[in-house]
């Protein structure tokens, strides 16, 4: 099994080929099924078809890919789930169905929001671990994470999240050199935030257009030359 590249493709499909206890961090950011965001459609699966799926076929398909998490993990390794008000009690309870344990509900607070009713202005990440997890590299802290959202011509993604806060779990659940596994990875933000923490990494996506993007990120850590301007023609500041 390589380490450091995109795969695109159903990642209950890929993950079936991985060995057991390949890797020490899952970090991902899977659909919610809550309408909330495009790109909620993963699976070439009937029953998930649409943007909103019921708690019946959302649980079936957490258990899934969570079940795929706990078996490719390594025995200390903890795991993150980002989820939202509507759809993170489901989450949590198909997760500890196939072992893991959720040991904490973080939030993340994006700031300032604006809308016509109480508009959400955070996210919920679930903090899952596994038989017996290694504690935080440092030490542990408070439970909200306060990081300003992607916003404008950086926005690669409807979804994408912010490298700080991404980096922060990053550092707190691994060692250099380890492995961070993203299952849904999109415009590639988690793995550019295990580059540059010196972390190696394994993504799957389904769309070619965001496995397409994420790739060229991932060059462009490399090159100093971001994605826009890849597209451009720009030449590499350092190049092979």
């Amino acid at each position: 099994m390589k380490v450091n590249e995109i795969i695109c493709g159903d990642c209950l499909e890929v993950m079936k080929d991985w060995p057991d206890n390949c890797v020490d961090l899952v970090l991902t950011d899977p659909p919610y099924g809550s309408g909330g965001r495009d790109g909620a459609v993963h699976l070439n699966d009937p029953k998930l078809i649409g943007n909103r799926i019921s708690s019946e076929t959302l649980i079936w398909f957490v258990r899934q890919y969570t079940a795929q998490f706990y078996r490719i993990t390594k025995s200390h390794s903890h795991c993150y789930l980002f989820s939202d008000w509507r759809k993170y009690q489901i989450v949590k309870i198909a997760a500890e169905s196939v072992g893991w344990e959720c040991r904490s509900l973080i939030v993340w607070d994006k700031g300032n929001g604006m809308g016509e009713f109480w508009r959400s202005t955070h996210e919920f990440i679930l903090f899952l671990t596994k038989q017996k997890p290694r504690k935080l590299q440092h030490g542990g802290c408070f439970n909200v994470l306060h990081h300003k959202p992607v916003r404008g011509k950086n926005k690669l993604h409807p979804a994408q999240k912010p490298l700080s806060l991404i980096r922060e779990l990053i550092v707190a659940s691994t060692l250099e050199g380890e492995i961070v596994f993203d299952a849904f990875c999109g415009s590639g933000s988690f793995k550019e935030a295990a580059q540059l923490e010196k972390r190696n990494f394994l993504g799957i996506d389904i769309s070619p257009k965001y496995c397409e993007i994420a790739r060229q990120r991932l060059e462009a850590v490399d090159t100093v030359v971001p994605v826009k301007e890849q597209k451009k023609g720009q030449i590499p500041m350092f190049p092979a």
